[in-house]
Order: structure tokens, then sequence, then C-alpha cells
């Protein structure tokens, strides 16, 4: 669910990809999460009064579905660097362009544009590979993610060596990192990704061991799943009910929880539950709120 919508660029469906080629995590350390200031005084927050009405409507609940999904974390001062999952689009290219979603397309890169709010960054993620469906019409896919500037840098500084085989440093601005990654080679970028979704780096490490070894036998190795707290839940199976975080990455079968979970879970919880309590109040039944919600949020103390 988490990085698979950025991954997902090779083909096939959500469901397989957080079992086979989605389950990856990275990060040297996680920072505890500051209450202080985030936003210099005079920087400004999600300036959204640029776009028209339906386009503010879009960027607030764009806003809301990140953070009611692993996007908390990259809004939570970074410990997730980036999150997807988020206004996925397959525009059909051939053997006819589909101008309906090319014009959902742009509206999207206008909100992405308008959700920066001091570290923190949008932007429309457009993947390399296409699809062909089985009406033999050809289709790209995209996605809509979010990026905290500093987790990001501090992502590449954590692992420069394997940055640096991509032509990455850490002042790469944090759209051309993504795109390097996307770019990448298929094993490098499985761990690129697993880096930047912010996963502990031995389940990187696993994944991409496994992902190689699948790929060589035709068979899934064994594994477990970990799982933060996130607002939305995905259910188990059909008709059950929804009790399944969207932050999830995959670890050896039998493993016990590492350091780096132990210090990754400590980090989100606190963070998680100060989003709870705002919530009930932010978030009005329209489902609106999440823009003033976060703008409180990421200039606390100004």
């Amino acid at each position: 669910m988490f990085a698979a919508q950025l991954i997902r660029g090779t083909g096939g469906v959500l469901a397989a990809l957080v079992c086979t080629t989605a389950c990856v995590g990275a990060r040297a350390s996680v920072r505890p999460v500051p209450t202080g200031v985030t936003v210099p005084s005079s920087a400004p927050c999600f300036t959204v009064s640029t776009l028209s009405p339906a386009d503010q409507q879009v960027a607030d609940r764009v806003l809301l579905e990140f953070a009611d999904r692993e996007g908390l974390y990259t809004l939570g001062d970074g410990i997730k660097p980036i999150s997807s999952n988020v206004r996925d689009l397959s525009v059909r290219i051939a053997p006819t362009l589909d101008t309906l979603a090319l014009a959902t397309l742009d509206q999207q890169r206008r909100v992405a544009a308008a959700l920066t709010c001091g570290e923190i960054g949008a932007v429309v993620q457009v993947f390399t590979a296409t699809q062909r469906r089985r009406d033999s019409s050809e289709v790209r896919s995209t996605s809509m993610v979010l990026y905290h500037r500093g987790a990001v840098r501090r992502t590449i500084e954590a692992h420069a060596a394997f940055f640096a085989m991509l032509g990455v440093t850490p002042s790469t601005d944090p759209r051309d990192v993504i795109q390097a990654v996307e770019n990448a080679p298929r094993s490098p970028r499985w761990r690129g990704y697993g880096y930047l979704f912010g996963y502990p780096d031995d389940a990187v490490d696993f994944f991409v061991r496994a992902g190689e070894a699948g790929d060589a036998s035709g068979t899934l190795v064994p594994r477990d799943f970990r799982r933060i707290d996130t607002w939305h839940k995905y259910a188990e199976s059909a008709g059950a009910a929804p009790t399944q975080s969207s932050f999830v990455f995959a670890v050896p079968k039998g493993a016990p929880e590492s350091e780096q979970e132990r210090r990754l879970r400590a980090a989100a919880a606190p963070v998680y539950a100060r989003y709870v309590q705002a919530r009930r109040t932010a978030i009005q039944p329209d489902s609106t709120g999440a823009l003033a919600l976060f703008q409180r949020w990421l200039t606390a103390g100004r």
C-alpha cells in the first residue's frame, strides 16, 4: 500500500506489490519528533488562495488523504521522507489520448505546487514504465507524492554511497531524487524507494535479497509484515472489518523486532496520538479542515 504506488510503474496490482515488490524500508535512524517551530515566521504555509475554489477543495482533500494514511509521518517531521498512495491516476496514451484524465493530471499538478509549507512539498510522480491493458490500450500511471526536504536530505546522507551511484547528493531536489530512483535498475530502484519511504535498513536489505531470489526462483520468499498505525485502515480479507494500517513493511519470516523498528515505532506513536486528537475537532463531517489543521500544526509556536 505505502510504497506500492511509486513502485507500481513496473506493472501489477497493488495487492501483489504489497506482498512482492513494495514491502521495503529504510533509514539509518529515526529522529525524535520535535514539538517546536518547523516553519520560519515569514514563510507561507499551504497558500492555496491563488487556486480556484474547485482546486482548493481538492488540495484540502488531498492533504487529508495523506494525513489519514502514512503521509502523516511525512508531515510529522519527516519520519517518512516521502509518502504516496494518494490520487493514483492512469492516463490512456494509446491508441487514443484520454483528455479527461490529462485535465485531472493538470489539476493535481496545480494542487501539488500549492502544497508547500516549510520542509513539506508535493509533486505528481509520473512512472517511467507504461502498462498494456487487456483491451490493448496503453496507459501511463501517476501518483501524488508528499516529501519532507530535510528528511530526504538526511536519508541521502545516511546512505551516501548508494545514492551517489544514482548521481544523487544531499543537495539534490527531492523531486529529482524520486526520478533518479524511479529510473534506476530493478534492485537499486527497490532499495532507493525503500530508503525514501523511511523503513528500517534491515527491512530494505531483506526485501532486495528476497526480490532477487524471487526473480531467480519464481517463488515468493516467506515474510512477515510490520505495521505502524494510521487512521485509514484496510480489511485483512474480503468482508472483514478494516484493521490493517497502510504504513507497512516486510521482514524475514519469524524475525524479532529490530532496534530500528523500535525507534521507528517510538517516534511514530506521539505523532499518531496528536493527529487523532486534533482530527476529532479539526476535520468536519464533509471531510474538510485538513489545510487549517496542518497550517496550525506546522507553524505552532511561531
